[in-house]
């Protein structure tokens, strides 16, 4: 039975191996793979570029839309405040505690 901690064991093949420094050696796939990724193509200028999809775009504009609202829709306030001043805002009692129930629940 061998135990791999952090993908290290001597018995992998591929694996990395520990020297006896302490230092662990990638292994020749590993080293491979990092020359062949590390080195850019002969003659080409890459640049990496970004574009946004259409769904994207509008998902942007939308969000920054919803940003720019204010956090109370302050006419209702006023609105509701008003009523409670003169009298006229009744509370359905009934209405009232089946939210708070449905809350909880």
């Amino acid at each position: 039975m061998s135990i791999d901690i952090n993908q290290i064991s001597s018995n992998r093949p591929d694996g990395p191996k520990r020297h006896d420094n302490g230092k662990i050696a990638p292994s020749p796939a590993q080293q491979t793979e990092s020359k062949s990724s590390n080195t850019p193509s002969q003659g080409a200028n890459t640049q990496d570029s970004v574009s946004l999809s259409n769904a994207a775009q509008n998902i942007a504009k939308i969000e920054a839309e919803i940003k720019s609202l204010p956090d109370v829709d302050q006419s209702k306030v006023d609105s509701i405040r008003a009523r409670i001043d003169n009298g006229d805002y009744q509370v359905d009692s009934q209405n009232l505690a089946q939210k708070l129930l449905d809350i909880e629940v």
